[in-house]
């Protein structure tokens, strides 16, 4: 009987301490459950004030930057210039109204109501001279020569041919004709026939010098 007795207060005391055992086994494992859900609260709480605390702050800059801008030129006007100064008209008389009036139509002559040629026209029937086939500012004067009482111009053509001309010979290509040759002063006289805006046939008066540079 005393062994009986004593084998189930043996197995009794291994069921105690197995239980102890588990008991500690799960208050250790509560407690870091509850450890780590404390910690997670108390991480989410200052994360939490955290935020708070920057959005205050900028709601504080917020308000001194809109503070700023309606007090910073709350006194200030702002400057305008003057106006300028308007002076007064002044009218001006028209007193012209004798002469011809540009803006009349009956002084614009076209090329087509203008008469082909009015006044000294070119004769198209007379043989071209040399000095013809080159326009005016291809012809430079080189100097004068004298034979007897006639003067002779040497003109140098864009060619390099020196010919020479006297009065009432031809240049250039607008029927230009030599009126004067002036050996003293190294020039010579022209008239070219040209036709105006109008379409008119006119003379145009031409000098031409001796050119210095050749």
């Amino acid at each position: 009987m005393t062994n009986n007795s004593n084998m189930n207060i043996r197995k009794l005391s291994k069921v105690l301490k197995s239980t102890n055992a588990n008991s500690n086994l799960i208050l250790k494992r509560l407690d870091s459950k509850v450890t780590g859900r404390m910690v997670s609260i108390v991480k989410s709480s200052l994360f939490i004030f955290l935020l708070l605390g920057i959005q205050a702050c900028q709601d504080t800059s917020m308000q001194d930057l809109r503070n700023f801008v309606a007090n910073a030129y709350k006194d200030k006007k702002p400057e305008i210039e003057p106006l300028p100064e308007i002076k007064p008209y002044k009218d001006f008389p028209y007193s012209a109204s004798a002469s011809n009036d540009p803006f009349n139509l009956a002084n614009i002559i076209t090329s087509r109501t203008a008469p082909a040629a009015v006044g000294d026209s070119p004769d198209s029937s007379r043989p071209r001279e040399p000095l013809e086939e080159f326009p005016l500012d291809a012809l430079k004067m080189v100097g004068t020569i004298s034979q007897g009482q006639r003067p002779y111009v040497i003109v140098k053509t864009s060619e390099g041919t020196a010919l020479r001309a006297t009065i009432g010979n031809y240049m250039g290509q607008n029927d230009g004709k030599i009126k004067q040759i002036i050996p003293e002063e190294q020039k010579i006289l022209l008239t070219e026939i040209v036709l105006d805006t109008a379409g008119r046939w006119v003379n145009r008066d031409v000098e031409m010098t001796i050119d210095k540079d050749e």
